[in-house]
């Protein structure tokens, strides 16, 4: 049975955390893309990783679609990470990296092995959560290749498994923070670009006065779709506003419907329409 000898470190188990409540946060402000589904691969299994790779390197390695060596070593270590895969109750992003880890430590193939490892440990993510498989994981990777290399030649396996795993994390978080961002901009801006057209309701929104935001208010509904149970006083903080002016910023907000208190005003969190 395959083992991998690692810790997880406070920062590590603080990037699952953060990383989790951020998918979450993503999910809600997703609608479901049908270009972006998890690709019919499972992997889970090795005669999958052996297809991929006759897929990514064709015509680069003269045993495509094999392991480099006949070398029953390598088989075995392979089959052993795949047994381990299928069966760990390890949370998926760590398991995630650790077979990313160890399919590059092993070095099953002459060419390809750490972009197979990280289009691996993609796949593997998008299986634990759908909402990942579009996103851009493996470029922030990439752009970083010269600290993957570095975390790679770490001395010493134990630290080597450690920094790796904060890494990846890292990479993953930036990601997912950078798409949140992203989505929550393109809400502001279609809000206040749209128009408010119900002409039956009583109160009709002006569209001069409601739907356009200023800069201080698009900065507060930022951070309120991110953190959605953030207090005045760190928004004060964040934004360097008196309290005050946070307060007056939050009632404009709500005059326009963009945003609404849920629950109490101690233990409730806000709500952004857009």
């Amino acid at each position: 049975m395959f083992t991998s000898t690692y810790q997880l470190s406070p920062e590590a188990i603080t990037l699952v955390s953060e990383i989790s409540e951020q998918i979450g946060i993503l999910e809600t402000l997703s609608t479901p893309n049908p270009e972006n589904q998890v690709e019919p691969i499972d992997p889970f299994l090795e005669d999958e990783l052996l297809r991929a790779h006759r897929r990514m390197v064709d015509g680069l390695s003269e045993r495509v679609g094999h392991y480099s060596q006949n070398d029953p070593r390598i088989k075995l270590h392979m089959a052993m990470l795949f047994d381990w895969l299928t069966h760990t109750e390890e949370h998926p992003l760590i398991c995630s990296c650790i077979f990313h880890y160890n399919l590059t430590s092993i070095h099953p193939f002459s060419e390809g092995n750490e972009r197979l490892g990280l289009y691996w440990q993609t796949l593997l993510l998008a299986q634990w959560r759908p909402i990942l498989a579009g996103l851009p994981f493996e470029s922030v990777v990439t752009e970083r290749q010269e600290e993957y290399r570095r975390v790679l030649a770490y001395f010493g396996e134990n630290a080597k498994i450690t920094h790796f795993i904060e890494f990846i994390l890292r990479c993953l978080l930036d990601t997912i923070l950078q798409e949140v961002k992203n989505k929550v901009e393109n809400k502001v801006k279609n809000k206040s670009r749209g128009k408010v057209q119900d002409k039956s309701a009583e109160n009709a929104v002006d569209e001069d006065s409601e739907t356009q935001l200023s800069k201080s208010e698009q900065r507060v509904v930022k951070l309120l779709a991110a953190e959605p149970r953030i207090t005045i006083g760190v928004l004060s903080r964040r934004l360097q506003l008196s309290e005050a002016g946070v307060n007056k910023v939050l009632a404009a907000l709500r005059k326009k419907n963009v945003i609404e208190r849920v629950g109490a005003n101690k233990n409730g969190s806000w709500k952004v329409n857009i």
